[in-house]
């Protein structure tokens, strides 16, 4: 039995599910997730048509590649310049600069990166060519991305769970095709995509169009896409990655959710007007920082907000 919990007595039909703000108690939560206890304060809601997620930090764990990857890759493209090695920046120097430029397209990172790492001495950044810079990054992360790239629990049950309640799903990511297919190839090797993204003649594109069709069959998904840097001219808090994806799923705002696990995705979906904005606290930002932002609900794992579109779908 589901529970609502309002602040005061209501009467008999004077409950409005347009503007009515309650919480939600479940004793008797499904078993599959009872470590989950629902509770949460929340409008009335519906079992969303389509879901829009970013990837990075939401659905896989790619922190520690990203940060290791963009840090051998500046280092080796610095020391390649004659930079001497005392001039060159520790890990973890360069961590707490990346942490004040991540966002946008991973050359955007690096650039803006590097450029503060040297913004006291111009004359080092006057001979850097940052698209040389960015062509190193690549074959860096593919060689580290087995040991550094991560489902985050419950990303195969969580995908299931959207086949099973018919569920779209989109992908929204400041990424590129090959990163995607990567990174998601290693997370999810019940796909038998793991070394797909390394295959000879074939584009990231077509490699791409391979990882969508193997998701949406594997997980029994109606819908599946990905929209990733190449399709979009903006990056988030821009809404136009989300606007692309509903438009490929043939889905109105009124009946997405939008899930990411930074502040920027929040924005995103308020840009984008989604009804639901989800902030997933087991990546970059923290609860109150994604509330800020626009979060319309709080969950800490993928397995959480699994339970929670069942208790939806079934009550």
């Amino acid at each position: 039995m589901i529970t609502i919990i309002t602040p005061g007595p209501i009467a008999s039909g004077q409950l409005d599910p347009k503007s009515t703000k309650f919480a939600i108690q479940s004793p008797e939560p499904s078993k599959r997730y009872a470590k989950y206890p629902l509770y949460g304060t929340f409008n009335f809601m519906h079992i969303p048509e389509a879901i829009i997620s970013d990837a990075d930090g939401t659905l896989v764990d790619t922190l520690h590649l990203i940060r290791h990857g963009q840090y051998e890759t500046s280092s080796t493209y610095l020391a390649q310049q004659g930079i001497d090695p005392s001039e060159i920046p520790s890990y973890e120097e360069y961590e707490a600069l990346l942490n004040r430029t991540v966002g946008g397209s991973t050359r955007d990172v690096l650039e803006k990166t590097v450029r503060l790492l040297y913004e006291g001495q111009p004359h080092r950044l006057d001979r850097l060519d940052f698209d040389a810079l960015h062509d190193l990054l690549n074959p860096i992360q593919d060689k580290i991305a087995p040991e550094f790239v991560k489902a985050y629990d419950g990303l195969s049950n969580f995908l299931s769970g959207l086949g099973q309640l018919g569920v779209s799903l989109a992908v929204f990511t400041s990424g590129s095709p090959h990163h995607i297919v990567r990174n998601f190839g290693v997370a999810l090797p019940e796909l038998g995509l793991t070394t797909l993204s390394q295959e000879q003649g074939r584009s990231d594109h077509d490699k791409l169009a391979q990882f969508e069709t193997a998701v949406q069959n594997h997980f029994s998904i109606p819908g599946f896409t990905v929209v990733t840097c190449e399709d979009v001219v903006t990056h988030k808090p821009d809404p136009a990655s989300l606007i692309l994806a509903m438009e490929r799923l043939g889905v109105r705002p009124e009946k997405t959710w939008v899930l990411g696990d930074h502040k920027v995705d929040m924005q995103a979906g308020i840009n984008a007007g989604a009804a639901e904005r989800v902030g997933i606290t087991h990546g970059f930002d923290d609860r109150q920082t994604l509330l800020n932002a626009g979060a319309t609900r709080i969950v800490n794992s993928l397995d959480e907000l699994t339970a929670t579109l069942i208790s939806v779908a079934e009550h």
